[in-house]
């Protein structure tokens, strides 16, 4: 029997040292860079002696009597499960296996770790890793080997329990040894590196399946909206053409009805307006968006906003005044866009100032363009407020307050998207209890 060196390097006084690897060309050895004192160090930390070589020695008689029967159960359970039994699928390779585990077993008894041993231990993790075997099924296998040998080894020695403790011992040194050098097998073959590049192409795939699934979702929502949003603009024009009609003819009307059409037409113009900020994100955001220049009369177009909305902010106890410089020149842009931005930002000044307010339109040259700003004496905004102007977040307001019923939120999306679109800027300057001013900048010549 054979043992590894002690620390001083020597099996007794005067021994010449065991050497348990040999230079051999093509050794998972070397490759692996197991040294003969590395793999010394591992049986000294397993406490692996002569006693358990001559233990395992002992074993031998009891190997050749049970190896085909361990190694029929052994077979037997792997079968059990999909995940060994997959690399199981051919009879012949069965047949091929049992020979080579029959030998395995019967060499674990032989009481001869040297070298060989080492090598042939390296080279079966690494056929395991190269067929792609998770590591958790193969070091399974040892704790299926041990405890059939252990269910058989006990009737063994069934007269001498000490003798079975200690044979049960050396069995699992061996066998915690093999497990080590499985490791070993499993790291130098490239199998983690394997596993974690398999696993990042998963967690990709989960990614982009994710997402995928996410911007069909988005898509269908979108195209719903649009659907609805679109074919509510047809009996809305409905409401609005009656309620025109009707305005106009009301000599016979009383005037408690009247009212109540002006009303109907209002809410009806403020829906039609949300439609078409829905609507005109929705273009710009996919580019679908056409800007046609032509000349616009700013001091013109101030006055048709202000007139428009002049009687829903006299309701609410509000003043609307225009105020445009004497040297103010007309500009090159889309007019009907601009008109949008205006029309959202004056309602948007009388929906949050309070009743005995006033709200102006002003304009004036400024660095070779125009200055355009919608101005308000009502609350203000905090700065986290004015944060949240410009995107679609429907979140509360930094107060607690909630949007408005008849706010969707995308009125300031559709601005700032739009006098970008313009070639322009737009900004808002504010504080609480100090009013807003919303401020569009643009070029003399706008892009188109």
């Amino acid at each position: 029997m054979r043992d590894p060196l002690p620390p001083d390097g020597n099996e007794s006084t005067g021994a010449r040292p065991r050497v348990l690897i040999e230079a051999r060309t093509g050794s998972l050895l070397g490759s692996v860079e197991l040294d003969d004192a590395s793999l010394r160090k591992r049986l000294a930390f397993l406490d692996y002696g002569p006693t358990d070589d001559a233990l395992l020695a002992e074993l031998h008689q009891f190997a050749l009597a049970h190896v085909d029967t361990i190694v029929d159960e052994f077979y037997e359970h792997l079968l059990r499960f999909d995940e060994t039994r997959e690399i199981l699928r051919d009879p012949a390779q069965v047949a091929r296996l049992k020979t080579l585990q029959r030998e395995y077993f019967l060499r674990l008894t032989s009481g001869r770790i040297d070298a060989e041993y080492f090598e042939s231990r390296l080279r079966v993790g690494a056929a395991h890793a190269r067929i792609n075997l998770r590591p958790e099924w193969y070091l399974g296998t040892y704790n299926l080997y041990l405890r059939l040998v252990m269910n058989r080894l006990r009737a063994y020695c069934a007269d001498d329990p000490e003798r079975l403790t200690s044979m049960i011992a050396a069995l699992s040194k061996v066998i915690f040894l093999d497990m080590g050098l499985a490791i070993d097998a499993y790291i130098w073959s490239g199998y983690v590196d394997r596993a974690l590049a398999q696993e990042y192409r998963r967690v990709a795939e989960v990614a982009e399946h994710t997402l995928h699934e996410k911007n069909a979702l988005e898509r269908a929502k979108a195209d719903l909206t649009h659907m609805i949003v679109h074919d509510l603009k047809g009996p809305l024009g409905g409401i609005l053409t009656l309620t025109q009609l009707a305005l106009r003819k009301r000599e016979g009307l009383p005037d408690a009805h009247a009212a109540r059409f002006a009303q109907i037409q209002r809410s009806a113009r403020d829906l039609m307006r949300m439609i078409e900020n829905i609507l005109e994100v929705e273009q710009m955001e996919e580019g679908r968006l056409t800007l046609r220049a032509e000349p616009v009369d700013l001091a013109l177009l101030l006055a048709e906003c202000a007139n428009e909305f002049r009687a829903t902010a006299e309701m609410a106890g509000q003043t609307v005044t225009v105020e445009v410089a004497d040297d103010l020149s007309a500009i090159v842009t889309d007019r009907w866009v601009l008109r949008r931005v205006l029309n959202n930002l004056v309602v948007n000044a009388i929906r949050h100032s309070g009743s005995r307010e006033a709200i102006r339109l002003e304009a004036s040259p400024e660095h070779g363009g125009v200055r355009v700003g919608v101005r308000d004496g009502g609350r203000g905004m905090t700065a986290d407020e004015q944060a949240l102007l410009f995107s679609r977040s429907h979140a509360p307001l930094a107060d607690g307050r909630v949007r408005s019923r008849e706010d969707t939120g995308l009125g300031l999306v559709f601005c700032k998207m739009a006098v970008d679109a313009m070639g322009g800027t737009i900004s808002v300057e504010s504080a609480p209890g100090a009013g807003t001013v919303f401020t569009v900048r643009l070029p003399a010549v706008s892009a188109s």
